[in-house]
């Protein structure tokens, strides 16, 4: 009887649980009052009427994104007497002011510091260079070159390049991950970190607090804490009916006394090195960079955690290093950085100037595939311009109604002569794009809104290296693990399913 009481105090008390209890508690009242209210008072009614008409009107002029625009009007003109006071609520999608003020001051001062150690690196291409300028020109992040990159092609030779790296370790170590969950790739870096710290080295740890809601005992950052290290949960959950709350740190980024980093699409868990296969074998991508471009990284890390511990002040220069270890390098590196914290999807863009300079070829790796009118129509237009277009997708979903979505998106690319593959083993969750044998992009955004509007991503574009060539290979070797989905097959569903893929596609951009 003693032991049920405990697990029952257990459940009570559930973090988790109290807070959907109180976010529906709140929902409630909110409907309850809207409603009651409207209902009984012709006035009251009226202004709820109008207060939605006007808030339609400002929608609809906004500079925002057409999808993201239809996703909102359509509650609203639903629900004419609770749309509106809904988006006013729940219809922000940028960090608070203060912090975004923060945050641009942080990056101009850091992006101060950048311009000095990049050199201006000038790319030879002269497409590269125009999509480098557009990087450069809506950020603060240079392109670099004495920067050695070495791409890594599974989640397996990432764990054992960074467990050997984190061995070197004499200065600092930073890590921003969404996702650490205990297991064996964790345990494994843990000793690595506990050890170094007990040594005098600067670690610091930022995880997402959604991200690792189910995957870390509670107050886990405390018992890091204990043994010495730095550490900062990101965006923590709390009740509060704020979409904000939806902004998260997806980013994955490993620096290292400012020499090497990490950046791609693995998180700190087992099944992204297959120990764990939940969704059959776990298809990622990752890449190490060692030389000048690291100082992106460092930049990346630290005004991210300034801005999210206000109290912390950060002097970039003891961090940042000038190194001529890999001056003679091939080709050039420009790490980056997007979120909602900026009035353009940086990513996005960059992914589109890509795909539209295009000459020869475009292979995608991406394990969502839900795209605005933007994308979609430059993956078409590359592919009716005689472009080879492949995209890669999960074949076994890790969310059905996300692959759903994704899905969805088939019939329109594939007529347009987009290539549609699907990761035959399992689930592929690399996100990397690779084109005409000159450019490549490994990173954390997938090809998704959440990615694109509502998460902090990263990543590096390369030009001209050796890299280049890996990551081309290791798509086509992948390809041989695939099967190519047909128009046919693609359109081949049920009237239930394709109304389903209508509604969620109308309200992918809130989901």
């Amino acid at each position: 009887m003693k032991k049920f009481f405990k697990k029952l105090w257990r459940i009570i008390t559930n973090r988790v649980l109290l807070i959907a209890l109180s976010l529906l508690v709140q929902i409630a009242l909110l409907v309850l009052v809207v409603v009651f209210l409207s209902f009984n008072s012709v006035a009251v009614y009226t202004a709820f009427s109008v207060l939605s008409v006007i808030t339609c009107v400002f929608v609809i002029s906004k500079d925002d994104n057409p999808a993201y625009k239809l996703a909102w009007v359509v509650p609203i003109l639903a629900l004419p007497f609770f749309g509106g006071f809904l988006y006013i609520v729940l219809g922000r999608r940028n960090m608070s002011p203060k912090r975004k003020k923060r945050m641009k001051h942080l990056l101009r001062e850091a992006g101060e510091q950048l311009d000095k150690l990049s050199e201006n690196a000038s790319i030879p291409d002269p497409d590269s260079e125009k999509l480098a300028e557009l990087i450069e020109n809506s950020s603060s992040f240079p392109v670099f070159a004495g920067t050695q990159t070495q791409y890594l092609p599974c989640g397996e030779v990432y764990f054992e390049t960074l467990i050997c790296e984190l061995e070197k370790a004499e200065k600092f170590i930073f890590m921003e991950f969404f996702i650490i969950r205990t297991g064996e790739f964790w345990d494994s870096v843990l000793k690595i970190l506990e050890r170094k710290a007990a040594e005098g080295v600067e670690v610091r740890i930022m995880y997402d607090d959604v991200g690792c809601l189910f995957k870390l005992p509670s107050k886990y950052d405390k018992r890091l804490r204990r043994a010495g290290m730095h550490v900062s949960v990101f965006n923590r959950l709390v009740p509060s009916l704020d979409t904000r709350m939806n902004n998260r740190t997806h980013r994955k980024i490993v620096v290292i006394d400012g020499k090497t980093a990490f950046t791609g699409g693995i998180n700190i868990s087992d099944e992204y090195i297959n120990l764990r296969q939940p969704f059959g074998h776990w298809k990622d991508t990752g890449m190490v960079l060692r030389g000048r471009a690291v100082n992106s990284f460092t930049v990346m890390f630290l005004s991210f955690w300034a801005a999210a511990n206000k109290a912390e002040k950060i002097d970039f220069a003891p961090y940042l290093a000038k190194t001529d270890e890999w001056a003679d390098a091939k080709g050039f590196a420009q790490p980056l950085s997007g979120g909602p914290g900026r009035n353009e999807q940086l990513i996005e863009r960059a992914f589109i100037r890509m795909i539209n300079t295009a000459n020869k070829y475009v292979y995608i790796n991406t394990p969502y595939l839900i795209i605005d009118n933007e994308m979609y129509t430059a993956l078409c237009i590359a592919a009716k311009s005689g472009v080879d277009v492949r995209i890669t997708a999960p074949h076994v979903p890790d969310k059905k109604a996300v692959f759903m979505m994704t899905r969805s998106f088939y019939p329109g690319l594939l007529k347009s002569g987009v290539k549609i593959y699907e990761y035959v083993p399992g689930f592929i969750h690399a996100k990397s794009m690779v084109s005409d044998d000159r450019a490549a992009y490994v990173g954390s955004c997938n090809m998704d809104y959440r990615s694109f509007y509502l998460h902090y991503e990263c990543g590096t574009f390369v030009y001209d290296t050796e890299s280049i060539d890996e990551i081309k290979k290791d798509y086509l070797n992948t390809l041989k693990e695939c099967k190519p989905i047909t128009y046919e097959e693609a359109t081949d569903v049920t009237v239930f399913t394709k109304i389903a893929r209508s509604f969620l596609r109308v309200f992918s951009p809130l989901l």
